[in-house]
């Protein structure tokens, strides 16, 4: 019996995402350079054809493991600055998503950052990344965000929401690229008072 067209799909999708997730890992772990199709098709538990039949080269891969953490990044930033509501609304949901984000996808940050080391900028513009822009699109999300809250009182007023979104972006990035795993036993709700400490905001009603 010939397969149903949605199921056929699915199982697509989901070889697609098991693809870049142990991609994903062994660029982190092991430095993009340092990997071969071969090791990540055997990490993956499928053929080298298999997945060729998927992405074309380990260049076209790696392209694929940064545009899915860029675009993600940039969908949960512009979700929550465009969101309705105040800013501990926003800041809220922000944070929730940026926790969820380090915990399923932390390892982007480290492939990035991996590449800015060896390759850098014209790998990356190479690839089709003009991270300038990408990193602006979501730092003027969340200063939007961070002056609302100064505007309502719930966030430091007098520091530039420049620099605060300086300080939140770091925050995070350091933790996933510092402490790898192993700030992944850290309890949602301390890396929530931590954030908040960082911009200033009465954490009071925003840590549960």
């Amino acid at each position: 019996m010939p397969r149903n067209k949605t199921i056929s799909e699915q199982m697509r999708a989901q070889t697609r995402e098991k693809i870049l997730t142990t991609a994903r890992r062994l660029f982190a772990g092991r430095g993009y350079f340092n990997c071969k199709i071969s090791d990540i098709a055997r990490e993956a538990g499928m053929s080298q054809g298999i997945l060729y039949w998927y992405f074309a080269s380990k260049e076209e891969l790696l392209k694929s493991v940064l545009a899915d953490g860029f675009e993600t990044l940039g969908q949960l930033t512009e979700s929550a600055a465009s969101r309705s509501g105040t800013s501990r609304e926003k800041l809220t949901a922000l944070l929730d998503d940026y926790i969820a984000f380090g915990r399923q996808k932390g390892e982007f940050t480290a492939v990035f950052i991996s590449i800015m080391g060896h390759g850098g900028l014209p790998l990356l513009a190479k690839l089709g990344f003009d991270t300038t822009q990408i990193g602006m699109h979501y730092h003027q999300a969340l200063t939007t965000i961070l002056a609302q809250g100064q505007a309502e009182g719930v966030v430091l007023a007098d520091i530039d929401p420049n620099l605060l979104a300086m300080f939140f972006f770091s925050l995070f990035n350091g933790l996933m690229i510092t402490y790898g795993t192993d700030w992944l036993e850290v309890p949602d709700r301390y890396v929530r008072q931590a954030v908040l400490r960082l911009l200033g905001s009465d954490i009071a009603t925003l840590v549960e």
